[in-house]
């Protein structure tokens, strides 16, 4: 697994969050690993806006150290990054995404541990380099909650079994709770829609199909549907809701942010979900979720406690395709039937009972 014997516990714990919002909240087993493992050092969390926000609630960090601006992008922003990682001062890094930049930033921030998995030729940034099973230069499909308990195991950091986590903020609550009565939600029992994809438009299932599997779904378990949606998805939460018909709420009057959005999903009582990063965060706050897959191999979300609704037969499934150069077959052919049958399984195993109809 790694090149070196368990490490010394350090002083200062320096981390880099992955950048994915799905992949940072699976990596929130590892890091409980972590706090558990390393009692006595201090851990700082570095991460972007979108992931720190996430991932805020969580205790098993002492600092949070922001990633924005100059420090994220550009050129120089592996030198901009390591010159404030020089200040704060780490005896040790720990890299959880597989990116050169961030091996270089860890390595020019002067942490003299430096760990991470070897990828993207930055073996030579690290010091000790956490092996992963590969197939000709290719990650192997795998759970990323695997994945990232490989990577804290050098600092003797175990799994304890238990699934990704994530806790709410006071101002996140207060904001949910404003959307839900400006939208006349104050006491629904919601069903909530997450149909954006920031990995690109071949996650995303057709506007007409989703709604009527919405429908369908709202009237057999007495849901009042509420369509979330990101920066830059407005629109096409204006569609899904306008599809879908009366009765449908959506947040594309102003997208919420990740607090807000948190507490909006652990308020629901379904989550329907694209396989991006809202599918993770509703699972992480144990909402019952179903969840539309193509492009991606399912593989990488293998402990997801999510129903799983895809085209088993395609032998194209978990191209990783952005956009689909055939026609999208995983979305075309997948039924509504098919979501509407796995979201009252979800409901029922929950202990939900939906009217009959």
């Amino acid at each position: 697994m790694s090149d070196s014997a368990r490490l010394a516990p350090p002083r200062h714990l320096w981390v880099r969050l992955p950048n994915p919002l799905g992949d940072a909240v699976m990596a929130t087993v590892a890091l409980r690993a972590l706090r558990a493992a390393l009692p006595a050092t201090r851990i700082t969390w570095a991460g972007g806006p979108a992931v720190s926000e996430a991932l805020a609630g969580l205790s098993d960090r002492d600092d949070v150290m922001p990633v924005a601006g100059r420090m994220a992008r550009g050129p120089l922003a592996p030198w901009r990054l390591g010159r404030e990682i020089r200040r704060l001062g780490p005896d040790a890094a720990l890299l959880l995404p597989n990116s050169f930049s961030s091996a270089l930033a860890a390595r020019l921030g002067g942490a003299r541990v430096r760990v991470g998995v070897q990828r993207d030729g930055r073996r030579a940034l690290l010091t000790h380099a956490v092996t992963v099973p590969e197939a000709r230069g290719r990650l192997v499909p795998r759970s990323m909650v695997d994945h990232y308990l490989d990577a804290v195991a050098p600092f003797g950091a175990r799994g304890d079994g238990g699934p990704p986590r994530l806790g709410l903020t006071p101002f996140g609550a207060e904001s949910a709770a404003r959307r839900r009565a400006a939208l006349g939600l104050a006491d629904a029992p919601l069903l909530a829609v997450s149909p954006g994809a920031a990995f690109g438009p071949s996650k995303r299932y057709p506007v007409p199909r989703l709604a009527e599997a919405v429908r369908t779904l709202a009237e057999r378990a007495a849901l009042v549907p509420l369509v979330l949606c990101g920066p830059g998805e407005e629109d096409l939460a204006r569609a899904v809701a306008g599809a879908i018909g009366p009765g449908c709420a959506h947040t594309a009057q102003g997208p919420p942010d990740l607090g807000e959005l948190k507490a909006l999903l652990a308020g629901a009582r379904l989550h329907l979900a694209s396989d991006s990063g809202p599918r993770h965060v509703g699972e992480a706050l144990g909402v019952p979720t179903v969840v539309w897959v193509g492009p991606t191999d399912r593989r990488f979300a293998a402990h997801s406690p999510a129903r799983v609704v895809s085209v088993d037969s395609l032998p194209c499934l978990g191209c990783h395709l952005r956009r689909c150069p055939i026609g999208h077959p995983c979305m075309e052919d997948l039924a509504p039937e098919r979501l509407v049958a796995a979201g009252l399984e979800a409901l029922a195993a929950a202990g939900e009972a939906p009217r009959a109809g």
